[in-house]
């Protein structure tokens, strides 16, 4: 089923828009929601999305934007997404027949079109780089503002990636054991949960350069501050252990860059997950070792908000 948007109206088609009568859609529940531009690099973020809608039971949105929509005289909508949503949308019933699809043309730019279909218990998909993306950069602008700024989880997909490829493998979440990291921990215990695989936590000491400059004048120091680190860490993973007993946790802790150690230890997994503050002010909304580990991993990078302070999500 497809459908066309218009500002404060939401409403579905069988056929292409032509003013025939129209059904509202269906209530709203945890989706997969994935950003369509039709590219080729786009296409493993298509793959991927169809894949979570499948192994979870979520519809699945797929999300084409039209910034200059094209109105004839007879009322059609010139919709330049129609004919990849539709081939999409053929895709999924011949592989899944069991996923629910529902396509949706939205008049806007690509950024505050996904991020208005998206909602927190929602999982968006994007692509690394899409349409205009400059071999300069390794991802796209829309990749970055969305995963930044959304409201629930963001899967930034790197081009070529296949799911079908790298079942079996682990799940790499990177964590600071100074922040709020319980719905990071959450997140990546229920996705290797799910796919019964290993959950390799990462993370770094979190020093002060004076005392690493010279570890060998600092060991007291740097040896407490790694104990301390991993002991909060313990801590905190301990009551989810024993919610997902089932899941192998290794904790694997390193001195230095957070980003390049995450990166490291992501070879040969199939997801990295990291947390982002959910109040962040900036012009992306992550943090620099988010923005690093998107800009520079090979397999996909699941970004999970989360409230600086326990009552974030009130305000």
């Amino acid at each position: 089923m497809t459908a066309t948007s218009s500002p404060g109206r939401q409403t579905a088609v069988d056929e292409e828009p032509s003013g025939a009568p129209t059904r509202p859609l269906p209530p709203l529940e945890p989706r997969v929601v994935v950003g369509v531009d039709g590219s080729e690099p786009n296409r493993a973020a298509v793959a991927y999305a169809i894949a979570e809608a499948a192994a979870t039971g979520r519809p699945l949105v797929p999300i084409g934007a039209v910034r200059h929509p094209v109105r004839h005289q007879d009322g059609a909508v010139d919709g330049r997404r129609w004919p990849v949503l539709k081939e999409i949308e053929r895709e999924v019933e011949a592989a899944h027949a069991g996923v629910r699809t529902v396509s949706l043309i939205e008049f806007d730019h690509p950024v505050p079109a996904l991020l208005g279909y998206s909602d927190v218990e929602d999982l968006l998909v994007v692509g690394k780089r899409g349409l205009g993306g400059s071999h300069r950069f390794l991802v796209g602008s829309t990749a970055m503002r969305v995963a930044g700024r959304a409201l629930g989880t963001v899967a930034v997909v790197p081009p070529g990636w296949s799911p079908a490829d790298h079942r079996g493998e682990p799940v790499v979440v990177g964590v600071d054991p100074d922040s709020l990291h319980a719905p990071v921990l959450r997140a990546a215990l229920e996705r290797a949960c799910r796919d019964g695989v290993e959950l390799v936590v990462m993370h770094s000491v979190n020093l002060r350069p004076v005392l690493v400059w010279d570890p060998t004048a600092n060991t007291p120091l740097v040896r407490d501050g790694q104990e301390r680190s991993t002991v909060d860490l313990e801590a905190a993973i301990e009551p989810l252990r024993e919610e997902y007993p089932q899941v192998q946790v290794t904790i694997e802790r390193d001195r230095g860059h957070a980003a390049s150690i995450v990166l490291d230890r992501s070879i040969g997994a199939q997801l990295i997950v990291l947390g982002r503050r959910h109040d962040v002010r900036g012009t992306w909304g992550l943090g620099p070792v988010a923005r690093e580990v998107i800009h520079n991993a090979e397999v996909p990078v699941a970004v999970v908000p989360c409230p600086s302070e326990p009552d974030d999500r009130e305000r």
